[in-house]
């Protein structure tokens, strides 16, 4: 395969064949006022080939004398025009509200006709994630494309987002898209991801907030569109980083869009609750009440106290108060939240290019008390036609991002959410703050209300006293220069750089219970990725019929991080929060360093306007694969093939508007991160005679013949359109072979090691993804288009390492509750203890009539096989409303809350003979329910499926006339988000809450669910 695919380059750099005649078409596009349209992209119909517009709103094309040319633009209608031999085509363009439909962008940021493409490409328009919008923009796309499962972590404003593309796609790499934003790709990776230095990483015994991700950095506001490329096929051209899929960002510039913008959205943001715990017994141990403080303090988070009577009761802090019950703990502890986002951008054409200048700020108060997030973007976007010929693009984006406080997740230690969440049924929240209002004592240590397990920190104390800061200077630029010749041929250059600088801080304050002296930990790096390519191509046109564009290009890529974890421990003066007054501190280095060279080609052939087939191929070395004093092979090459039928040029009943089938054929991969092949020391903290340690850093056993993992991708579909297009289907079936995974498989203990790195994995996705639109009313006042996307992906592990059947990758802080895989089932198999069985199949009991535990066993994947979102948008003169209705099923997660609760006795299931005993031994009620907890975990695994109101929009437009024509265009939308959920199959929990991005399946101790309400205000001038 790998020889007959290099022999395609060749013919991709053939300069010519026998063609049709060529000539120059110029001319220029207005919109109805007579206005020209700058930006404007002018494709030629079945080729790559296309070009922008200028400020004035002219362009020039090299095409055949019988093509056809296809006109758009953001905000207006496509229009096709047949050249017909002539040298000037001059085009208008009517204003529309839908999104860009004929043309789509595709992989290297290249135009096409969607109708040329043999795969599924679903593109968003920018104006629809900013009315309603979400701190994370990956957030916004959730119900909105189907194959994409977007799960948002509970870390409140600013956490990362879990985004999966038809599937899971590796093992024990990452699974999350490549991000392509204007052509270049930038990493992002969420917090306690694969890969990643801090966060939450699914260990038993993490406790850290989630820390982010790089896409959550995006102002929605400076988006104008973002396309999907879901297959293989789609985003073959991106090789090694393709694997998982690819999401196009193509960030707004000036073109045709002359003037003032601005837009402020402002949110309120309220937590809601689901717990539903008994309200019958309140703190207290053996069905009594406590009769003393210390009694209380000891107690702690335990409601196996006596019935609740109003009775005056003493408590932690020697207080007596109504020993009755507190339900709203969760209301009186969060804070009303709010969100203020205001973006200014100045758009102005001139001749010879088009500028656009933005500047956004985002101010976030989180629902956590002294928790925020806070965001400054600026926005540079200069197009420029120097001469004829050349076209620059410079993009430059500065980001400004702090966050305060971000809270601990799952374990209790300095988690507010947790303790919060577990109090005593009698026990107010408000209690809990002291006599400073903060979580403190007089003396500024903490105000304990748990003497019995100090690990359960004051949440005010938590939420005041704990620190938890991070800081990100980032900036996206990048360049481009496309120089396109009368005949057609061009040649593009680019080059893009993402860097950012983190300073994280974390402290744990002088006075914690657990840790009266304290410990901070202070953490700076430097994130760079520079990325350059370059693209050559011409359409070449054979007579009437055939058209063939090939596309030959090389790109170099160099991603470096330098940075410095320090800890220190023990303050020697109480308040001062710096490394410089620890009294032990340590070092940790931080360093990785890849490169990667490829090269690339495309073939497009067309037919008659109605066949088409593209050829892809990539080759790709990686550094990452390299072993010093070995000679081996750093390179993967990935082939590609697709096509589209458009039987609708040939048939077309009455009933049918437009009519094509398309397939297609690809290889993506995935290659590993640095310092895999070879054995790699450093020095530790500890030391012998002053001098420090030295050996392996590798987890892992290294492994010097490592290989970039490979995913094999069939993919088949239509589209079909009816009525005038008043319905639209498009069906895709799929199925992708992922081999080689690189996966950590466990070795002894005596090896020094934890596991050793291997390419032993395989696993499989094949599903089904149906997107149908409907047109029901259109009228001249009144439109209605609803569309409906559903999804299902059926993934299986086949095989992990040698006579491996069963991995672990997370475990929750229960210690009975696992995520991890078993060959021949889906990914991301949520474990827990089942029941033990007799002969007779019935259930094992000790003396005292508990059930044993029995098996780790399976109960279902964390990922949700099906998903759907529908929406509906109806526009009635200048009132335009929105709704959109999400679900998801069919995925299980094991809810820790419901462990602990058990535990607690905050759970209704624990009345059962509440104040009874058990078996021989006379077991009270918390003895038995707490022994039943940690042997059949399998009672805390729940069906995650749900059908969410996720998105309420209702707007008007404002007439111009009503301002003397100086505002342009003025629209003020109420707006509503994650308003309630029309069926949950979960008790106490929400089904989407996870901690954590890379342990989907694992619930505990997140920020609640809030539901946002407010304004969205958008002008132009």
């Amino acid at each position: 395969m790998e020889k007959s695919t290099w022999l395609l380059l060749p013919l991709l750099c053939l300069p010519g064949l026998v063609v049709a005649q060529t000539h120059t078409v110029t001319g220029r596009v207005t919109d109805e006022r007579g206005s020209g349209l700058p930006g404007t992209t002018v494709v030629v119909r079945g080729t790559t080939l296309g070009v922008s517009t200028t400020a004035e709103g002219t362009y020039s094309v090299a095409v055949g004398d019988t093509a056809t040319l296809v006109f758009s633009s953001i905000g207006y209608n496509a229009q096709r025009v047949r050249v017909g031999g002539r040298s000037v085509v001059n085009v208008t363009l009517s204003e529309s509200n839908q999104a860009l439909d004929e043309v789509v962008v595709t992989a290297l940021n290249i135009s096409r006709e969607r109708k040329t493409l043999g795969y599924s490409v679903t593109e968003i328009a920018g104006p629809s994630l900013t009315v309603a919008r979400e701190t994370n923009i990956a957030n916004s796309l959730v119900g909105k494309v189907a194959g994409l499962n977007v799960n948002s972590t509970a870390g409140g404003p600013g956490s990362s987002s879990n985004v999966i593309i038809r599937g899971v796609s590796s093992i024990n790499q990452t699974n999350q898209p490549l991000y392509v934003i204007n052509g270049v790709p930038v990493e992002s990776q969420p917090s306690g991801g694969a890969g990643a230095t801090i966060g939450n990483s699914g260990g038993q015994y993490d406790n850290a907030p989630d820390f982010g991700d790089p896409i959550s950095n995006l102002n929605p506001d400076d988006i104008e569109s973002i396309s999907v490329l879901k297959g293989a096929a789609a985003s073959a051209l991106y090789g090694y980083r393709a694997k998982a899929g690819v999401i196009l960002i193509t960030t707004k510039s000036a073109k045709g869009n002359d003037g003032i913008e601005f837009n402020s959205n402002y949110v309120v943001q309220r937590v809601f609750t689901l717990t539903d715990w008994q309200y019958d017994y309140g703190q207290g141990a053996n069905n009594t009440k406590p009769t003393t403080a210390a009694a209380a303090a000891q107690s702690g988070n335990s409601s196996w106290g006596g019935r609740l009577d109003g009775s005056q009761v003493v408590q932690f802090d020697g207080t007596l108060r109504p020993y009755s019950a507190q339900r709203d703990n969760v209301r009186n502890f969060y804070q009303t939240g709010g969100a203020l986002t205001n973006t200014i951008a100045f758009n102005k054409s001139f001749t010879g290019g088009t500028v656009r200048l933005s500047a956004s700020d985002l101010a976030n108060k989180a629902v956590i008390p002294n928790s925020r997030l806070d965001r400054q973007t600026f926005n540079v976007v200069g197009t420029f036609d120097p001469f004829k010929h050349l076209t620059i693009d410079v993009r430059a984006n500065y980001i400004l991002e702090q966050a305060r406080n971000r809270p601990i997740l799952s374990d209790g230690a300095g988690n507010a959410n947790f303790n919060v969440a577990f109090l005593p049924t009698s026990l107010d929240v408000r209690d809990l703050r002291g006599p400073n209002g903060n979580g403190t004592l007089a003396n500024g240590n903490e105000f304990t209300f748990n003497s019995g397990n100090l690990y359960n920190t004051n949440p005010y104390f938590a939420a005041y006293q704990f620190v938890s800061n991070t800081k990100r200077e980032r900036l996206l630029s990048n360049i481009t220069a496309r120089y396109t010749l009368d005949n057609g041929l061009f040649f593009q250059g680019r080059v893009g750089r993402d860097g950012y600088n983190d300073r994280l801080t974390t402290v744990t304050p002088s006075g914690t219970a657990y840790r009266p002296l304290g410990s901070i930990t202070e953490i700076t790096s430097q994130f760079t990725d520079l990325n350059v390519d370059g693209l050559v191509g011409k359409a070449f046109h054979v007579g009437e019929a055939f058209t063939f564009t090939p596309n030959v290009g090389a790109s170099y890529r160099r991603t470096k991080q330098d940075g410095f974890s320090n800890s220190g421990s023990d303050f020697a003066v109480a308040g001062i929060n710096t490394l410089g007054n620890t009294k032990t501190r340590t070092v940790t280095p931080i360093f990785t360093d890849l490169e990667v060279q490829s090269v690339y080609g495309s073939l497009d052939l067309s037919y008659k306007e109605f066949l088409y087939l593209t050829g892809t191929v990539r080759r790709d070395w990686f550094s990452s694969l390299a072993t010093p004093g070995v000679s081996n092979d750093l390179g993967s090459t990935y082939p590609g093939v697709s096509g589209s039928f458009v039987f609708s040029e040939l048939w077309k009943p009455e009933i049918l508007s437009f009519g094509k089938i398309r397939a297609g054929y690809s290889q993506v991969g995935q290659a590993t991160g640095p310092f895999q092949t070879q054995l790699n020391y450093s020095l530790s903290a500890t030391t012998l005679n002053g001098v420090p340690y030295g050996g392996p850093s590798d987890a892992n056993i290294p492994n010097r013949n490592l290989r970039a993992s490979r995913a094999s991708e069939v993919e088949v579909g239509t589209e079909l359109a009816f009525l005038q297009n008043r319905l639209r289907l498009d069906l895709t079936f799929y199925k992708k072979k992922s081999t080689g995974e690189i996966v950590n498989t466990p070795a002894s203990g005596t090896s020094g090691y934890s596991g050793a790195v291997l390419n032993a994995g395989e696993m499989e996705n094949k599903g089904v993804e149906m997107l149908l639109t409907i047109l029901p009313v259109k009228t001249s006042t009144f439109t209605w288009t609803s569309s409906f996307n559903a999804a299902y992906n059926k993934n299986t592990v086949l095989s992990l390492a040698a006579d491996q059947q069963q991995s672990v990758y997370a475990t929750s802080r229960s210690g009975v509750g696992f995520l991890g895989q078993q060959v021949g089932k889906p990914f991301g198999q949520v474990l827990a203890y089942d029941y033990s069985r007799n002969a007779d199949g019935s259930i094992a009991l000790t003396t005292n009539g508990v059930p044993l535990r029995g098996n780790l066993t399976s109960f279902g994947t964390a990922f949700h096989p099906w998903t759907m979102g529908w929406s509906n948008d109806f526009t009635l003169g200048r009132f335009n409303m929105g709704v959109l209705i999400d679900g998801k099923f069919g995925g299980k997660i094991f809810s820790a809350t419901d462990y602990y609760a058990t535990i607690f006795g905050l759970r209704k299931e624990t009345l059962v003979n509440r104040e009874g005993t058990f078996g021989p031994d006379k077991l009270d009620a918390a003895t038995y329910y707490g022994t039943l907890a940690n042997n059949v975990s399998s009672q805390f695994v729940q069906d995650a499926s749900f059908i969410k109101l996720r998105q309420i929009t209702l707007g008007y437009s404002f007439p111009s006339a009503l301002f003397g024509n100086k505002i342009q265009r003025l629209t003020l939308s109420l707006v509503a988000r994650n308003l309630f959920f029309f069926r949950r199959l979960t008790d106490n929990i929400d089904p989407e809450g996870s901690y954590n991005a890379f342990t989907q399946g694992l619930e505990l101790g997140g920020v609640p669910p809030s539901r946002t309400f407010g304004l969205n205000l958008n002008a132009k001038f």
